[in-house]
Parts: C-alpha cells; structure tokens; sequence
C-alpha cells in the first residue's frame, strides 16, 4: 500500500524559499564546508589507492578491482544498519566519529607506504575498513540535513551537496595526480586523512536543532522496517530504482571511459581527462539547475524525462566515434543524471518519516555503492560483446525503466513540487 504525505498546501509568502537556500542557514553552511573538505579528501583516497595498486605495488587491473570492491562490500552490507543508529543516535557525534576514524585509518596507510613498509594485505584490510565508515557517514550525512535547514530549502540543499561531488570529480583527480607526482602516494594519503580530521573538527561546531520525538510505534525488526516501509510505498520503490539502475546499469560508461579513450576514440590520456571534465562539468550544471527544479510543479515528471534522457544519451555516447561529439553528449548526460537524481534525494527526503530517515537514506545510499558492482558486471560483459554494446545495452536500460515507470507509476508519474505544510514543519529564523 502506497504511504503518501499530505497534498501541497496552499503556498504563502512565509512558504518561500530563503533568498540562498541552503546557504541561509549558518548550520548548512558550516556542514557544507566540512562535506567540502571530506569530498576532496575522498578524492585523493581514490586516485591514491589506484596508484598504489597498480604502481607502487606493482599488482594487476584484477587486483584494483578487488581492492575497490573490498571497499564497495562493507559499505553495501553495512550501510542500512548504520542507518538505524543515524535513526537512533546522535547524527552530529556519528559524524565527528566515522571522520576521525577515518581519518586514523589513513594516517596509518600513508604512514606504512612512506616508510616503505605496505602490502596488499594490509592495503585489503584498510580497504574493508574504510568501507565501513563509510557506510555510517552515508546514511548520518542525509539524516542529518532537516536539523540543519528549513524543509523549504532541501532542494536546495541536496543540489548543493551534490554539486561537492561534482566538482570535487574535476578538481580532485587534478589535485591528487600533482601531489602523488611531486610528493608522492604516502602523502597524497597524509592529504587525505588531514581531510578527514578537518572534516570532523568543523562538524563539532554544528549546532543541529533536536530531532522529533517519535510517537510512531517499531514495527518488528528496526533494521527490516526501513525496507518494508520503502517496498510497501510505490513512490520509494520507483525513485530508488532508478538510482537502481543508474548504479548497476548506467554507471558502465564510467568505468569502461578509459578503455573508450584509448581503444574508441583514440585520443590517451588528454582525451579521457576530457571526457571526465565534460560529463562532471554537465553535473556541476545540473545541481544548479535542480535549485529551481526542485520547487516544480512536475517534479515526477522531471524526473522520468531526465532519466530517458540520460539513458539515451549514453546510448549515443557508446556510438559516437568522434571526441568533440563524445563529450557534448558526456556533458548533457550528466547534467541529465543530476537533475533526476538529485530530485530523487529530494523526494525521499521529503516524504520520508523522520524515524525512519537513516534506514531509507541507506538504502537509497546501498544503491549508489552498487556502481562498483555494476562496474564489475560491465567488465566483464564487456570481455565478451565488446565495449560498445555494454555501454549502449547500460543506456538502454536506464531509458527503459524510465519508460516503464512512466506508464506503471502514477505515484512517480503525477509528483508534483514540495508540500508547503510539511516543510513548514522544521522551520526556524536562528538555524
């Protein structure tokens, strides 16, 4: 049975969205900055543990997917049960936590490659528990935000989030390659884990307002009621299967790029790292756009358009054999994921119970880590009818699910923008 929040109330000027958003908030944007620093850390983990990998260690492209998906693993398995304590404890205190844990952990890393002593068994073991903290960052960084701002800005919000991922995946690579090529892998991890640190330091200034008190009553198992809550609301299970999909199936393109500019296109190193700018630059523009997107009036259907789109996009990208081509496509295909994701957040941030906010955060969180998964399918299928049709066959069934949504969803279908009485619900002048 579909659950539903009420319908939109009539809007009223005191219903506007602050004249910055997110930004209005001094609590928002202190978070920001440490959700800044935590992403551009995370960066540096990324790159430098391929480097690592694949050069320090000297290991082969199946031991970097082991590592990845030693990372990838915890995360997904973890990731909902953390969600019930971001739904139990206190979301600011899990934070300064997992940062400062993580921030340990890479200290110790960085520690064992400067002096020469790292192994690929303790880069495994790093590697899981890594996952790990990530998985309670996930569901606790979401929770967290309506104690942050007024509900009328979470569009807001959820843009500008994302819009630190988005450029951080153009800023970041950039700035870890120069550090790992003048200074070295170690203290691209020493970076990383002063990244954290910072990230936690910030995070104990928060002031977050106090949570609800539930009057709801658990139903059975707290760890299985996020999940039965979302497969028994129709409207949860489109949105996240959407962001299903695009980890699974439509993230291909991503993790098969380098093999499209070396083999495909033909244009190295140069060629890639423009393909990349290109898709993240159409990302950064997307979250701009989802700011005043996020209030439509048809936001369902912003959402299945954008996600058709998508899907077709990467599909035309797996045929072009032209770089100019490729990246304009690149670059209107992330703008498109952006937008349909990111109002995906917003939906379920708006309609979710606040008891149940970091089980349902996790899930739609599980799903984002899938990519690594689908990465691996993708290699794989790839290996067997070729690059090409791994990417277009991604692309296809994106546009698919979207299609199919759209005639089987009326939930998804008939969404419209924000309701102005539950967002009212937060509201306060000093957050």
């Amino acid at each position: 049975m579909s659950e539903r929040r009420p319908a939109p109330a009539a809007s009223s000027e005191e219903d506007t969205l602050p004249r910055w958003g997110a930004f209005s908030y001094p609590n928002y944007r202190l978070y920001w900055v440490a959700s800044l620093v935590r992403v551009f850390a995370i960066q540096f983990r990324i790159i430098g543990t391929l480097w690592l990998v694949a050069v320090e260690l000297d290991r082969s492209p199946a031991w970097v997917g082991i590592v990845m998906l030693s990372a990838a693993v915890p995360t997904i398995v973890l990731v909902v049960p953390f969600g019930h304590l971001a739904d139990r404890l206190d979301n600011r205190r899990l934070l300064i936590c997992s940062s400062f844990v993580s921030s340990a952990l890479h200290f110790a890393l960085a520690t064992a490659v400067v002096t020469g002593v790292v192994e690929i068994w303790m880069v495994l073991l790093w590697s899981v528990a890594s996952g790990a903290m990530n998985a309670l960052m996930a569901p606790t960084q979401n929770a967290i935000l309506p104690q942050l701002i007024d509900m009328r800005a979470i569009a807001s919000a959820v843009a500008l989030n994302s819009s630190i991922w988005n450029s951080m995946r153009v800023i970041g690579p950039a700035a870890a390659g120069v550090i790992i090529a003048l200074l070295g892998t170690g203290q691209a991890f020493f970076v990383t884990a002063a990244g954290y640190a910072l990230s936690a330091v910030l995070t104990i200034a928060l002031r977050p307002s106090p949570r609800p008190v539930s009057m709801r009553a658990p139903e059975g198992n707290p760890l299985l009621e996020g999940a039965r809550y979302v497969l028994g609301n129709r409207l949860f299970v489109a949105v996240i299967g959407l962001s299903f999909f695009t980890s699974l199936f439509g993230s291909s393109y991503q993790i098969l790029l380098p093999f499209y500019a070396k083999d495909i296109l033909d244009v190295g190193e140069v060629g890639f790292g423009l393909l990349e700018a290109a898709a993240g630059l159409g990302a950064i523009l997307g979250t701009i756009a989802i700011i005043r997107l996020g209030a439509s009036g048809h936001r369902g259907r912003i959402m299945l358009v954008g996600a058709m789109t998508f899907g077709l996009l990467v599909t035309a990208f797996a045929l072009s054999e032209l770089i100019a081509l490729s990246m304009l496509l690149l670059f209107a295909a992330g703008f498109a994921s952006s937008v349909y994701l990111n109002l995906g957040m917003t939906t379920l941030q708006l309609e979710v119970p606040d008891e149940l906010r970091g089980r349902v955060m996790g899930i739609w969180s599980m799903t984002w880590n899938l990519a690594w998964v689908g990465g691996a399918i993708a290699g794989a299928v790839a290996a067997l009818i070729g690059t090409v049709a791994t990417v277009a066959f991604g692309g296809l069934s994106v546009a698919a699910f979207a299609v199919l949504l759209l005639l089987l969803s009326p939930d998804l279908r008939s969404l419209r923008g924000p309701p102005a009485a539950e967002s009212a619900k937060t509201a306060t002048a000093t957050r």
